[in-house]
């Protein structure tokens, strides 16, 4: 018999290799259907096992059934949960959520009371935790902890990656700390208590009531979203306000995030099943957030919110520009069963995005990139086209947006080699499919910068927004082309985002960049064009020496409506003098670039000595673009010089964005929790323009649910409008909450403003409630 078993193992290892499955001994297989057909019942049963319900899978599995023996073993009376303190430590006490809810990788504690006194000699206690829908030992998704009775020894289940330790028996009393895996999947776990007498089968199993919820741990250092610095943390995990910059200025746009606020963890976690994340893949930063960006744009799936880009909007919606915050766009999909709701743009995304990861626990923030490059065809440039005459051809060109909003979150990169963790760029606005689904990375920074844009996630797309080359094309009269100019520093400017422990602006651009034109960053460029669609023109061997210097004096600082005059120094470099013509084209745009109508162009015959600079100004009356105005108040300049003589082009262009009347809101500082305080806000018309269908958009995370104010009546030059709002804040803050305003109207959109309010404890308020 032994040498019978030697030739089989032999005689299988030769077919595994052949690629062939071993043959199988007819004992075996009846002695294995036999034993099928005795834990299934049948063999009909058997076929059917793969197809049963969640519930009916659960019914069958024995340590989920509830068992109340008759014997001496003990009966479990309560579990306290200790949520209040275990919620203190584990910072998840801000969530209006009740229950529990813990980060993995960290102790929670909790207190049994049993039928009768504990006896270390006689009693076995057990925990047991569940996870998912189908939960099964050998998937990881049932953790089983055997208790040793005796205090201050540490227990593990079988994978040695949760632990238990019994911290204090008393009588009929147990207490103990429970410590999860640090990359324990997230989200619902159910939690047991076995109870058994050594040597015995009297097994008892109690089923606590109250579920736990586990997020990720930017505080435990084994957890792949850990940061190092307790600032950090506090900024980018518990900060529930914050700023998203849509213009070039040193303050932001207020937004709520919210992430604390009802009901955004259960919708969070409703998104990660409705993903069809596996259980294993519930684990990982990267396949949540990829899922996460997927859902929160209504693409794919009936994703939360649904994107557009038009100059007319439905009746029955919410303009982009109306949000103030995240919380009223996740209620009113959650209120309109999962309905996606209308609408958002790049910015109300990004928000969206941040307050799902940091209600996760998943380090995030919003980050705004100027001349952001939409590159559609993977060449990783951006394409322009002029006429011969020195006009913009709109239609033609690849879509620079004025500015683009996206996330960045912070954690290891364990699917990456070395070098690839901290910053991680990621984007919910629907652009581009990444695996046939729209979305964008987690994309690191590191790898961005250097141009490794063979890795994972949607590097090539995310290097072409920040530093792909704009290629200036002429289009002759016969429709040929030919290129004019490479500009290597037209996209990935002014890379912003909110400055840890303040509300000013932190400047990123080098994360993602080395300096335009440095020896480092043409490196890159022409690295990555290797990786490029069209790498085969080789356009870094054409000869676009340039000669000529813009440099624009945008009107900015005009009031929308007002008359505005453009300034445009052109500077020749050359040795010798140049006889130009100049085109100075202004254009109605929005803030993707696209192109608008057309308020007016103007030409100019200069001759420029060498090394010479001269300024053309171009005068537009409010008159002039009134009309097709953009209610943002955003333009596009194209500027284009032809040298007569040699027929050659160079150009430019850029984006700004006329002033706007100010909101202001009125309130104290300090508030007292539980008590009504009014907040007024004040809006005065400074313009020249009368302001109709005008609303005001109100919220703040524990002052005050989002509402909208209607104004009815139109709002004159020089009209000042004022509307109160009561805030009434649930309970005293240690971090400072922020109220937020928008005003919106036909004519103008985008004003915005916040005002920050410390929450106290009232003064005949004794007990402790706050944080």
């Amino acid at each position: 018999m032994a040498f019978w078993g030697v030739f089989y193992t032999i005689y299988s290892g030769i077919r595994r290799i052949a690629g062939q499955p071993p043959e199988e001994d007819t004992s075996d297989k009846e002695q294995k259907r036999s034993r099928t057909k005795k834990a299934l019942g049948s063999e009909e049963e058997e076929g059917r096992i793969s197809s049963l319900s969640d519930e009916d899978l659960r019914a069958r599995n024995k340590v989920l059934e509830p068992k109340d023996e008759p014997s001496a073993t003990l009966n479990v009376s309560s579990v306290d949960c200790q949520t209040k303190l275990n919620r203190k430590n584990h910072h998840t006490n801000e969530f209006e959520k009740a229950g529990n809810i813990y980060r993995r990788g960290q102790a929670f504690v909790i207190r049994v009371e049993f039928d009768r006194e504990v006896k270390s000699d006689h009693d076995v206690i057990l925990l047991q935790f569940t996870y998912g829908s189908r939960p099964q030992e050998s998937k990881g998704t049932v953790i089983r902890i055997p208790l040793d009775l005796k205090p201050t020894t540490k227990t593990s289940d079988v994978t040695e990656t949760w632990f238990a330790e019994v911290k204090n028996i008393a009588g009929k009393g147990l207490e103990c700390a429970i410590t999860s895996a640090p990359d324990s999947s997230i989200g619902e776990y159910r939690f047991y208590i076995e109870t058994n007498l050594k040597d015995t089968d009297a097994v008892k199993r109690y089923e606590e009531k109250e579920s736990m919820i586990i997020l990720f741990n930017a505080w435990a250092k084994e957890d792949t979203v850990y940061m190092d610095k307790e600032e950090e943390r506090g900024e980018y995990v518990l900060n529930e306000t914050g700023r998203v910059w849509t213009s070039r200025t040193w303050y932001g746009r207020p937004w709520n995030f919210g992430q604390f606020d009802d009901p955004v963890l259960d919708v969070v976690l409703q998104l990660l099943l409705e993903g069809g994340l596996s259980d294993v893949a519930c684990t990982s930063p990267v396949s949540v957030i990829r899922c996460l960006s997927s859902l929160c744009n209504s693409c794919d799936n009936n994703g939360v919110l649904a994107g557009r880009w038009t100059k007319e909007y439905p009746k029955d919606c919410t303009v982009p520009w109306k949000w103030t915050g995240s919380v009223a766009i996740i209620k009113e999909y959650h209120t309109n069963g999962n309905k996606p709701v209308r609408y958002g743009q790049c910015w109300v995304f990004s928000g969206l995005l941040t307050t799902m990861c940091r209600c996760l626990g998943i380090p995030t923030r919003s980050v705004t990139n100027f001349d952001s490059a939409h590159d559609t065809d993977s060449s990783m440039t951006i394409d322009s086209h002029w006429d011969e005459d020195g006009e913009p051809l709109e239609d033609m060109n690849d879509s620079v947006w004025n500015f683009h909003v996206w996330n960045e979150s912070w954690f290891r990169r364990l699917d990456l080699p070395e070098g690839n963790d901290g910053w991680q760029a990621h984007d919910a606005t629907p652009q581009e499919a990444s695996e046939g689904i729209m979305r964008c990375g987690p994309a690191p920074l590191t790898a961005i910068k250097e141009g490794h844009v063979y890795l994972n996630f949607d590097i090539p797309f995310v290097f072409g927004e920040v530093n792909g080359d704009r290629v200036q094309w002429v289009v002759k009269k016969d429709g040929t082309m030919e290129v004019s100019q490479i500009d290597h520093s037209a996209v990935g400017h002014y890379i912003s985002t909110k400055r840890m422990g303040s509300n000013d602006r932190e400047d990123v651009t080098n994360l993602y960049k080395y300096p335009d034109g440095s020896e480092q960053e043409r490196r890159v460029a022409k690295f990555v064009n290797r990786y490029s669609t069209r790498r085969k023109q080789n356009i870094y061997k054409l000869d676009t020496t340039k000669v000529l210097n813009f440099t624009v004096s945008p009107p900015d600082n005009t009031l929308i409506g007002d008359d505005m005059e453009i300034k445009v120094a052109v500077k020749n470099t050359a040795d010798g003098p140049l006889k130009l013509h100049l085109t100075v084209s202004l254009v109605n745009a929005y803030y993707t670039g696209v192109a608008g109508s057309r308020v007016k162009t103007q030409t100019f015959e200069e001759t420029i000595k060498a090394k010479d600079e001269k300024i053309v100004t171009m005068p537009v009356k409010g008159t002039e673009y009134h009309d097709g105005m953009n209610p943002e108040g955003r333009f596009q300049l194209y500027i284009s010089g032809k040298n007569i003589d040699s027929g050659s082009m160079e150009s430019t262009q850029i984006s700004f964005v006329l002033k706007k009347p100010q909101l202001v809101i009125q309130v104290p500082q300090t508030i007292e929790a539980k008590e009504e305080t009014e907040a007024t806000i004040v809006f005065k018309n400074t313009t020249q323009l009368v302001l109709t269908q005008a609303e005001i958009a109100v919220e703040g995370s524990g002052l005050l649910a989002p509402q909208t104010i209607d104004i009815s009546s139109p709002i004159k030059p020089g009209d000042e409008v004022k509307k109160t709002v009561v805030l009434r804040p649930r309970k005293p803050y240690y971090w400072g909450r922020e109220l937020i305003a928008t005003f919106t109207s036909k004519q103008i959109v985008d004003i915005e403003t916040s005002a920050d309010i410390k929450v106290i404890r009232q003064n005949k308020d004794n007990d402790s409630d706050s944080d």
